[in-house]
């Protein structure tokens, strides 16, 4: 069944874990852009979208897909919000925005589903 908390919590934590993983990486001033960087951060995502898509347990496909396309709002919202007053609208033009999308879509439907 779908909680507002597995449809905000789940998706706030993840964004968050990669949020302070490219703080991290600015405060330290280390490349951000580079290769590794966005490898690591597709690791942190892919890992917290399986860990929180499991965690989830929708009862039927058809929730895990409502709860893998609402995770994708939540993921517009704070991108919205968060990252396009640091990097413009530049960010949503970019392939890794829309893999991010699609990902965020994608491990969900597939993995919180009660098997």
């Amino acid at each position: 069944m779908l909680t507002w908390q597995k449809v905000v919590l789940y998706p706030l934590a993840i964004y968050a874990a990669i949020f302070l993983f490219i703080s991290a990486l600015i405060g330290f001033k280390i490349d951000q852009t580079a290769p590794w960087a966005s490898i690591a951060s597709y690791v942190i995502s892919i890992a917290g979208l399986y860990i929180a898509s499991r965690a989830a347990k929708m009862d039927t496909r058809k929730n895990a897909v409502l709860l893998g396309l609402s995770w994708v709002i939540v993921m517009v919202i704070l991108d919205l919000i968060l990252t396009r007053p640091f990097t413009g609208w530049g960010y949503f033009q970019s392939w890794q925005a829309y893999l991010s999308y699609a990902l965020t879509f994608i491990i969900p439907s597939i993995f919180s589903a009660k098997k």
